[in-house]
């Protein structure tokens, strides 16, 4: 038998160990939820992105948008924040399509976040 009284409780030393543990895999778990929250946020801004891509595209496809034949920029607003959306509209082997690329960042970050292609019929009456 041990020397130790049974019902004394844990040493400071096991105290110690058992709280330094706890420290390491709460810094790990907080490193964790830290980077998962950054895809969050990421994956957030790529879904917007690509509803304003979609929304410019649905525009174009409809005829609403003022625009010339070769490179169209704009800035448009969704859910509060401002997106910069290029549009370059180029000629297809088939003269009624034309092939439309579209690429929207936020405003203030450079690239794109999103690139989305798709094609409009150029041969419609009015």
């Amino acid at each position: 038998m041990s020397g130790r009284d049974p019902q004394a409780g844990f040493s400071m030393i096991e105290a110690l160990i058992a709280m330094a543990v706890l420290a390491v895999g709460a810094v790990s778990l907080l490193g964790a939820t830290e980077g998962h929250s950054a895809r969050i946020g990421d994956l957030t801004d790529r879904t917007v992105a690509r509803w304003v891509a979609e929304e410019r595209l649905t525009a174009w496809r409809l005829g609403l948008p003022e625009i010339d034949e070769t490179h169209t920029r704009a800035e448009v607003e969704m859910f509060g924040r401002a997106w910069r959306v290029t549009v370059e509209a180029t000629p297809t082997t088939d003269a009624a399509l034309d092939r439309l690329e579209i690429r929207v960042a936020p405003a203030e970050a450079d690239g794109a976040n999103v690139r989305l292609t798709g094609y409009i019929d150029t041969a419609r009456d009015g």
